[in-house]
């Protein structure tokens, strides 16, 4: 990859849209522009313009061929979004058109860029650092309005802001280590060595406050993982078709129909809940049906929530009694179905076992109560599953959480080594090998091989 390179790409999903945007970033981007572009004749352009819309044509220049009716967007450097010249061709939104475009922008002077090399050059030139050139990947991939919230304040340097203080309190440390070293016999006060483990102490509770912040970076980007378990014909695919509003699921009387595990996406107060619908618990000698239940077995492993279906038209039964004693009752909600027909349930079994409030009466089929087990789901959720951090908007995705586990290290080993009084020189090695690694986050101190890795993750287009 040349930065002196002008590259062009396709910006939007190839498909039937209204409008499709080819997307050029470099020098030349505006030689280019001029080569393929035609004005109507009464009007002249000033290329010299930036944040200018015109209207037009893009024609092939050796044929005079008209491709298609376009607004050209001309952006100058420095104050685009690469700090290069930008030129933007808003075109219809069929894929013939776009790649005619393409096409002809790779004829005349550009090149294909490279998945993210837009957001690439927007780091290289300094526009953003690291954090917020991976935010713009999560703003893209967001599920929900909590995730693109966060993923807006990552790209407004909301993680950058935490590193960067981080970073200026290890400094601080490392100056007044290092001058020790230096003027060890001029009559100048040092931090002492209980002052200075009060320091450190401080940098590691701020490390471990970061590091929680990748458990709200994983649920951004997975979901809370809600299995739906309970013995057949319980009503679990049904249930699952009513909060997803569609048929996602077989539903027929045979107990035994889900044979896999069924996962959706659902939106509850701004978090994504992958709900996940499993087989039915029950003992078997039929090889898939052994198959199907080692696969629920291992979701209620992974399940941050549980919703344990019973049938409230059926006396309790041994089934019943095993997930009772399989399950996790803490995150656990029991969800008795069917109270439209006449009940037959032990309700007092399921009270002795269950705190009120995880339990809740519904009708899956008629879709009865369903919003009272959503605001319950979200409840847990909210309770025991999303952290009650201080700053929920900030999130560390896995990248950022193994430097800062590297960096946390470095902090503990210098603690050590106050102790065990180690010379300064030491201490103050482990310090610098962690401000270089909380560089390695923001991308002051990064390798082309990671920094491909990174990008490659990326659209063409961004």
């Amino acid at each position: 990859m040349s930065l002196n390179d002008t590259i062009s790409a396709i910006a939007t999903p190839l498909g039937y849209s209204g409008i499709g945007i080819v997307r050029m970033s470099g020098s030349q981007s505006i030689s280019v522009a001029k080569k393929i572009f035609q004005p109507p004749q009464d009007r002249k352009i000033n290329w010299k313009s930036s944040f200018t819309i015109h209207y037009g044509w893009i024609i092939n220049p050796k044929t005079g061929e008209y491709v298609d009716e376009v607004l050209l967007t001309l952006m100058r450097a420095p104050k685009t979004y690469t700090r290069e010249d930008i030129v933007e061709i808003n075109c219809h939104g069929g894929s013939v058109s776009l790649r005619k475009i393409l096409n002809l922008t790779l004829k005349w002077g550009a090149r294909l860029a490279e998945p993210g090399e837009f957001t690439k050059r927007a780091f290289l030139n300094g526009r953003i650092d690291l954090t917020q050139a991976e935010s713009v990947l999560d703003i893209v991939q967001a599920k929900t309005e909590k995730g693109l919230e966060a993923a807006l304040n990552q790209l407004e340097g909301g993680l950058s802001k935490k590193i960067n203080f981080l970073e200026e309190e290890i400094i601080k440390l490392l100056s007044d280590f290092e001058a020790e070293i230096d003027f060890a016999y001029e009559d100048i006060k040092f931090l002492s060595p209980k002052e200075a483990k009060k320091h450190l102490y401080k940098i590691l509770v701020d490390i471990n406050s970061l590091l929680e912040m990748n458990q709200m970076d994983k649920i951004y980007r997975e979901g809370v993982k809600v299995v739906i378990t309970g013995k057949p014909n319980v009503g679990k695919s049904t249930l699952l078709n009513a909060l997803l509003q569609r048929e996602r699921a077989i539903v027929t009387p045979i107990p035994g129909t889900t044979r896999d595990t069924i996962e959706e996406m659902i939106n509850i107060k701004g978090f994504p809940l992958r709900i996940i619908d499993t087989a039915g618990l029950k003992k078997t000698k039929n090889a898939v049906e052994k198959e199907a239940l080692e696969r629920t077995y291992l979701k209620l492993e992974e399940a941050d929530i549980t919703l344990l279906m019973l049938d409230g038209s059926l006396p309790l039964n041994g089934e019943d009694n095993y997930l009772f004693k399989k399950i996790k009752k803490r995150e656990t909600l029991a969800v008795i179905n069917k109270i439209d027909l006449p009940q037959r349930i032990d309700k007092e079994k399921v009270v002795s076992l269950f705190p009120e409030e995880k339990i809740i009466e519904i009708s899956a089929k008629e879709e009865i109560n369903l919003q009272k087990l959503i605001q319950k789901v979200a409840n847990l959720m909210l309770k025991e599953i999303v952290p009650s951090f201080s700053d929920s908007r900030i999130t560390v995705n896995l990248r950022q959480k193994k430097i800062l586990e590297k960096v946390k290290k470095n902090i503990n080993r210098a603690l050590q080594g106050i102790d065990k009084n180690l010379p300064r020189e030491l201490i103050s090695f482990e310090l610098r090998e962690g401000l270089k690694r909380l560089g390695e986050i923001t991308g002051k101190e990064i390798n082309e091989k990671i920094l491909n890795n990174i990008f490659s993750h990326f659209c063409i287009g961004k």
